[in-house]
């Protein structure tokens, strides 16, 4: 009996140290990213005060320096991209420490880049590489947003269609007993869930199958969710349930009705993600190769 309890306990033990530990290293990795982006807040305004070149010039010197190594940041963009297709570098380091060093450059690059040109466009190729830069980097954060819409955090593993099909299948034996109250209930979502999952394959029909079912959803849960209301409020009364017991219901009942809906609409957009996020690849891969095209005419031409 002792040697369970110690066991019970150490396991205990281990369980909250791992918490402390999980909660210590988001907590710096959140302190890391507030600080990289004051530093990068106070490099943008260091080259908004220097517009009028008083401090360095784009030419020579620091300023000069700046577009050397902010170019070269973005050119070295391409490495994360490369690490999937060539061998050698697919076990160099993780996935998710060469898509960090990804974030960083992408940041830092554009950010030296503007330290580089204080703001001024000058002349014409500095331009054209310049709107490259923005263009590509602009591109690189809705890419962001993609692969945050299709993992788990920002550096977790990618959802999975079937795993996210298997909790609505366990959810919706959960619900069983709910919608012997009011089977109506049951065959509306019921058919609610073939639609929402009869995803399209193009990128504007996956949209608008989002966003009509997001309205859809809106609708149908609401009713349901008022009808399931009355019916537990009748079958308290008819069972001698307290009000406490009956609102207790009735919150477990909104709970689980709430997650169904979460779960449908996270499938649904992990479907349209993956058809914008494949979009994208297709887009962003020729803006990277014209940035770097306009990049080497700009270095030539100075």
């Amino acid at each position: 009996m002792g040697m369970g309890t110690a066991t019970i306990a150490a396991s205990e033990a281990s369980g909250s140290l791992d918490s402390i530990i999980s909660a210590l290293r988001k907590g710096m990795s959140a302190l890391l990213a507030l600080l990289f982006s004051a530093l990068m807040l106070v490099m943008l305004f260091m080259a908004w005060v220097n517009r009028s070149e008083a401090v360095w010039t784009a030419e020579d010197g620091w300023g000069y320096a700046f577009g050397i190594i902010g170019g070269t940041l973005m050119l070295l963009l391409g490495i994360y991209p490369l690490r999937k297709r060539w061998r050698a570098l697919s076990g160099l380091l993780s996935v998710k420490f060469w898509y960090r060093l990804h974030i960083v450059f992408g940041v830092m690059g554009p950010v030296l880049i503007m330290m580089h040109s204080s703001y001024r466009l000058g002349s014409m190729n500095g331009r054209v590489a310049f709107f490259s830069m923005l263009i590509v980097a602009t591109s690189g954060l809705f890419g962001r947003y993609f692969y945050r819409r299709l993992h788990y955090g920002l550096y977790g593993r990618k959802y999975s269609f079937e795993a996210l099909r298997a909790d609505s299948k366990e959810l919706n034996a959960k619900l069983g007993p709910l919608f012997k109250l009011k089977p109506n209930a049951k065959e509306l979502l019921r058919e609610y869930e073939e639609r929402a999952l009869a995803m399209p394959e193009g990128l504007l029909s996956s949209a608008i199958h989002w966003f009509t079912m997001r309205v859809t959803a809106a609708r149908l849960y609401s009713v349901v969710i008022r009808s399931l209301n009355k019916k537990l409020l009748a079958a308290g009364k008819h069972k001698g349930w307290s009000r406490t017991k009956v609102r207790r219901r009735q919150q477990s009942m909104r709970r689980q009705l709430v997650t169904h809906r979460r779960l449908l609409r996270q499938i649904q957009e992990f479907h349209f993600y993956e058809r914008l996020s494949s979009f994208w690849h297709l887009l962003h891969l020729p803006l990277f190769i014209m940035l770097i095209i306009t990049s080497l005419v700009h270095v030539y031409a100075v």
